[in-house]
Formats: C-alpha cells, sequence, structure tokens
C-alpha cells in the first residue's frame, strides 16, 4: 500500500537519529537495514513514495546522518542508474534534482567524481527539456561546489549551451543562476565570455528571459568588483 511506504519514510529520519544516539549498541542498524529502503523507494511506482523517500534522503544528508562510504557505494550508484537514459522520465528528471541538491551536502570531492560527469550529461539531453531546466536552475550551485578548475573546464561549454537552449524556460533559468555562476569563474572569463552570453539573455526574443536577465544584471555586475579595494560585494540574503 502506496501510503503506508511513504509513511514508512517520514519515520526513517527520525529512526536514524535514533541509530546514530546508539550507536554504540547498534552500529550498522541504519547503513544495513533503513538505507537500502530509502534508495529503493527513489525509483518507487507511486509519486507520493518518491517524493517523500527524497524528502528524507536530503534531511538525512543534511543531518549527516549517512556515513561517506554509504554516499558513495550505495546512494549515488542509484542516482546514476535512475539518470541513465532509458529511465522513467519523471524518475530520471527527481533523480537529477536531488544530485544538484546532495552536492553542497557531500562536498567538491564525491560531486566532482560521481556527480559531476552525469550531470554534464543530463545538460545535454536532447529528448527531455524538464531535464535541462533542472540543471539550469541549479547549475550556479554546482559550480560553487565543484570550484573554478572544473568549472571552467567542464561546465562553462554546457552552460553555453543551456544558454541557447530552444526552450525559453531553460534560458530563463540560466538567467537568474548567472551571478552564482560568474562567482565561480575568473575575472579574464568573465570578461570575454560571461559578458557575451549575459548580452544575449538581455536581447532574448522572450520576455520573461530578458525580465530574468535585468533582474539579474546588478549581481552580474558585482562580481565583477574587487571587493579589496572597493570594500563592497554582494551578499544574496
Amino acid at each position: 500500500e502506496p501510503t503506508v511506504r511513504a509513511e514508512l519514510m517520514e519515520q526513517v529520519p527520525h529512526i536514524a537519529m535514533f541509530c546514530q544516539e546508539n550507536r554504540p549498541s547498534i552500529p550498522y542498524a541504519f547503513s544495513k537495514y533503513l538505507l537500502p529502503i530509502v534508495v529503493r523507494y527513489l525509483a518507487d511506482q507511486n509519486n507520493q513514495v518518491r517524493k517523500t523517500s527524497q524528502a528524507a534522503l536530503l534531511v538525512l544528508l543534511e543531518q549527516e546522518l549517512i556515513e561517506r562510504y554509504d554516499v558513495e557505494t550505495k546512494v549515488c550508484p542509484v542516482l546514476i542508474d535512475l539518470t541513465a537514459p532509458d529511465s522513467n522520465d519523471d524518475v530520471k528528471t527527481e533523480a537529477v534534482a536531488i544530485m544538484c541538491k546532495m552536492a553542497s551536502m557531500v562536498g567538491k570531492d564525491i560531486t566532482e567524481r560521481l556527480v559531476l560527469p552525469r550531470f554534464c550529461e543530463m545538460c545535454c539531453d536532447c529528448r527531455m527539456f524538464h531535464v535541462r531546466k533542472v540543471c539550469a536552475a541549479n547549475f550556479g550551485d554546482i559550480c560553487s561546489v565543484v570550484g573554478q578548475q572544473a568549472t571552467e573546464e567542464m561546465l562553462l561549454p554546457r552552460f553555453f549551451q543551456l544558454c541557447s537552449d530552444n526552450v525559453w524556460g531553460v534560458r530563463k533559468a540560466c538567467a537568474e543562476c548567472f551571478m552564482a555562476v560568474s562567482c565561480a569563474t575568473s575575472q579574464e572569463v568573465r570578461r570575454t565570455k560571461l559578458s557575451t552570453l549575459f548580452i544575449n539573455l538581455i536581447s532574448d526574443p522572450s520576455r520573461w528571459v530578458r525580465q530574468a536577465a535585468f533582474q539579474s544584471l546588478g549581481p552580474f555586475i558585482s562580481t565583477f568588483a574587487n571587493a579589496s579595494s572597493s570594500g563592497q560585494y554582494f551578499k544574496e540574503e
């Protein structure tokens, strides 16, 4: 019964906390019994069960209740499988969103080794614009986790593609995260590459894209400031 599975997922973070507090007595209980259920339900046929398992997984990661080894061997492989080309469309879109959200929680090393290659593939998913839109919306977050080198070498070519996507919603998502992407690049890249790209978005045929770009104009300009000399910087509240 799906409602039973969904209700179970809502209880998992509480049980995980209990296991953590009583770790000497039950050292492997969560890793062995509960985590496999959570990751299995990420591909459940029922939408509500998937949603509650995704929420549970993010809470577990946020509270640091999943061991790093389990993240690498049990969580990431499942998400990679769920984002495979032949995966169910809804499941694939949801799994990409989870990968993006967990990046800041698992850190640079795991994100760069296990998440980044698949994320780059998903940015070029020609069949599903929903997947490309999720990638675009979370692009800045991925850039800030992996840092300047990976951003400039691996991510920027994909960002250029997304900024000229044939779906205006994807381009709008790029405009909204432009400042975060700019923050992860060098001054030279901002000046020579991102400026031209931003002008294209401000001149976009879609007024929704143009509007989003103009709202990002101030934050983007602020990334050019030399904080040490100007004494000013942009802080997103």
